[in-house]
């Protein structure tokens, strides 16, 4: 520090603003006229002045280009401003600055392929036109053989092109899946049909082999073809037992003669179907990933772990292209402890970790950021107090989009973290982690049957959520509220999720409100969805315009038993609207009559609401239902008052029916749902540009329709 201080004379005693630029110097002063290079020489500077005088506001602005970060910018106490003097650091006015956690791979830095036993790997018909990057000549870390089972990326590099993710070689090819004919070997959990109460239930001890399962005849050229490279190692991804877990494991032994794979270690609950043990149900789909011999279309690259090489076909010219390399697992940019922090209108991209992590500290502001290309969440606020992603773009996660902690839920009263999650454009994630990879996650950690983290009293209000393979918005803790978001395609893969989807236990979680959200374009989600308990939960003025085309899902409003047999619960659910769903509502409450179940409109669903009571510690169908006032049903959107919902038109006309068949009927503030212009965001996406009116059809639906409680 005494450095700084020296280097910066006296203009580190009084200066407010620095600047940084991509042609600047550490050795210069940081005024705009002759700009520090380096972030860090710039965080240092800002430290020195703090120091110095502690209460006056520092701006640290950055020019236009790209920022190679070598280990993540980290910020800790020292780096804190004050609430009337935070430290900001942000781009200059309209320009766009990259902070990079990968590395710049060069056209240079790919080779021909000459080795004969890879070329002899390869397709004939792409020799020549793939080429090799030594991974061990560059000093790249993440080349070591992946895990036998995994759920993430298996610690491998990430290799991004012109600005998107590429695919990791896979067979089939896109969004194909194989389906096993049958399981063998379940190597754990139930061997009998009784999924809820098993009599025969398979242990297996520490370092046992995994499953076995017979494949189908279709692909037995393909898999015979495998068994050369199992000595470099074959990964299948698939969902072994159910469509919300999805592991990649290792593959031990293929008999082409037999038409079995033999897995090497066993995946949590064994394979096959988990409602139709032991043989599965036929429909478990899983498919080959980071494979050489099957890297056959542009794009697509592969790393062979014996070799420590990346194999790759070109989508485009190499020379002009912008290719990254993502060789570290800690977030871009770090937080630890800092108060008053401001990032503002940055661009943060490239790593197989988190994009920025804010842990602990005060009043720590993400705003107009952009978030993209990183292998986990977006963002992480996790504990402190009052932090906030305000107006930012996140897309192209492999996990994630935000995701919050903190707080304390076993005071009394408890004590909120009060961070924020405002007016953020969150889609196309969960792109690596496939399952419990949401857009938001607010107090939901684990996978099926259930998770918990502390995420206590958090605001997610005006968020446009979209494009993902399952869940939008995961809840769990105590007293947050969840207002004016929009989430649509949803659960594009695997189902018994939500648009607001929580599993957690009595006594640990409740106390939030779902109001004025809007639901829609989900052929496989439900809405929101308690799917254990929920406890003192208030929903109120939400739509779910599901536009469900058949199956068992797609329920709008979905509550279920819990433990309500031993912790009664009521239900508070008013002023809500469920359109074109297989099911309007379902509810099931151990105190039917002290709830408030009213003023609930139900539109072209199949079904409109399913009534139980737990009585004797089982829930028992009411079917005169137990509202505490009048809900309605009808037909058709027209016959209750609204305008065109293939245009989510939900305003209604003066003289709607609704109105006057529900007179406590609030006007949901439809125009206020969504995105809004800030100072952060001063433009909106149009319609066209994240396909708010598109139709659910086979092309933008990859769903494996796996229907709980499947039996075929």
């Amino acid at each position: 520090m005494c450095g700084v201080l020296w280097l910066l004379g006296p203009l580190a005693l009084w200066s407010r603003d620095f600047h940084v630029a991509a042609h600047g110097s550490d050795q210069d002063v940081g005024t705009r006229q002759a700009p520090f290079a380096t972030l860090t020489h710039a965080r240092d500077a800002v430290r020195a002045v703090l120091r110095a005088q502690p209460d006056q506001p520092v701006t640290v602005w950055i020019g236009g280009g790209d920022y190679f970060l070598t280990e993540p910018l980290s910020f800790d106490a020292s780096d804190s401003g004050t609430a009337s003097a935070p430290v900001i650091y942000r781009a200059d006015e309209g320009a766009i600055v990259r902070l990079l956690g990968a590395r710049r791979i060069r056209a240079v830095d790919f080779k021909p392929i000459t080795d004969s036993r890879t070329l002899a790997r390869i397709r004939p018909a792409l020799l020549g036109k793939m080429v090799e990057l030594d991974l061990a000549a560059l000093g790249v870390t993440h080349v070591q053989k992946s895990p036998d089972v995994f759920t993430d990326g298996g610690g491998l590099v990430d290799f991004f092109f012109n600005g998107r993710r590429l695919p990791l070689a896979r067979f089939p090819n896109g969004d194909v899946t194989m389906t096993m004919k049958r399981v063998i070997d379940n190597a754990g959990g139930p061997r009998d049909a009784n999924w809820r109460v098993p009599q025969n239930v398979q242990k297996i001890a520490p370092g046992s082999i995994g499953g076995q399962f017979e494949f189908r005849e279709e692909y037995a050229e393909r898999h015979a073809s495998w068994v050369a490279a199992l000595d470099r190692g074959v990964w299948f991804k698939g969902y072994w037992r159910v469509a919300w877990q999805n592991e990649t494991v290792r593959v031990a032994a293929i008999d082409p003669l037999q038409h079995t794979v033999t897995l090497a270690k066993p995946v949590p609950g064994g394979i096959g179907n988990k409602y139709n043990r032991p043989a599965g149900n036929g429909h478990e789909a899983y498919w080959l990933l980071n494979l050489l011999e099957e890297c056959d279309e542009p794009g697509e690259w592969c790393v062979d772990f014996l070799d420590r090489k990346l194999y790759f076909f070109p989508p485009a010219a190499l020379d002009t292209a912008e290719m990254l390399l993502a060789d570290r697992s800690e977030p871009v940019v770090r937080v630890a402890g800092a108060a008053h922090l401001t990032f503002r209108g940055l661009t943060v991209e490239g790593s197989l970790g988190h994009g920025i992590e804010v842990k602990g500290g005060e009043g720590v502001l993400v705003a107009g950021c952009t978030v993209r290309n990183v292998d986990r969440y977006g963002v992480v606020l996790d504990g402190g107090k009052n932090n906030t992603v305000l107006s930012c773009d996140l897309y192209n996660l492999g996990a994630g989009g935000v995701w919050l902690g903190g707080g304390d839920e076993k005071s009394a009263p408890r004590v909120a973290a009060g961070h924020r999650a405002v007016n953020n454009h969150i889609h196309h994630f969960g792109q690596i982690e496939r399952v419990y990879a949401p857009g938001i996650n607010c107090g939901f950690t684990g996978g099926g049957g259930g998770g918990h983290h502390v995420a206590v009293g958090m605001l997610v209000a005006h968020n446009l959520i979209h494009d993902t393979p399952h869940a939008g918005v995961l809840f769990g803790s105590w007293d947050s509220t969840f207002e004016f978001n929009e989430v649509f395609r949803y659960c594009t893969v695997s189902n018994d999720a939500g648009a607001f989807y929580s599993y957690d236990i009595y006594g640990r979680f409740g106390g939030h409100t779902l109001r004025y959200n809007f639901m829609h374009s989900s052929d496989d989600g439900d809405g929101i969805y308690f799917d254990h308990d929920h406890p003192g939960m208030t929903v109120f003025g939400n739509i779910a315009f599901l536009q469900s085309r058949g199956g068992k899902r797609g329920t709008s409003f979905l509550y279920k038993i819990g433990t309500q047999a031993k912790n009664p619960q009521s239900i508070d659910c008013r002023n809500n609207v469920a359109v074109q769903s297989t099911l309007g509502f379902a509810f099931v409450s151990a105190e039917p009559g002290a709830g408030r179940i009213e003023n609930n409109v139900v539109v072209a669903c199949k079904a409109p609401s399913t009534w139980r009571e737990i009585k004797d510690g089982k829930e028992t169908p009411v079917a005169a239902g137990y509202a505490s006032g009048t809900n309605a049903v009808y037909a058709n959107a027209i016959e209750a008052g609204f305008g065109d919902l293939t245009q989510h038109d939900f305003h209604l006309r003066p003289d709607a029916k609704l109105l006057r068949d529900l007179p406590g009927f609030t006007s949901i503030p439809f125009d206020q749902i969504g995105l809004y212009r800030d100072e952060y965001r001063p433009t909106l996406p149009t319609d066209e540009a994240v396909g708010r009116f598109a139709p659910l059809t086979a092309a933008n639906d990859a769903g494996l329709h796996y229907d709980i409680l499947d039996r075929k």
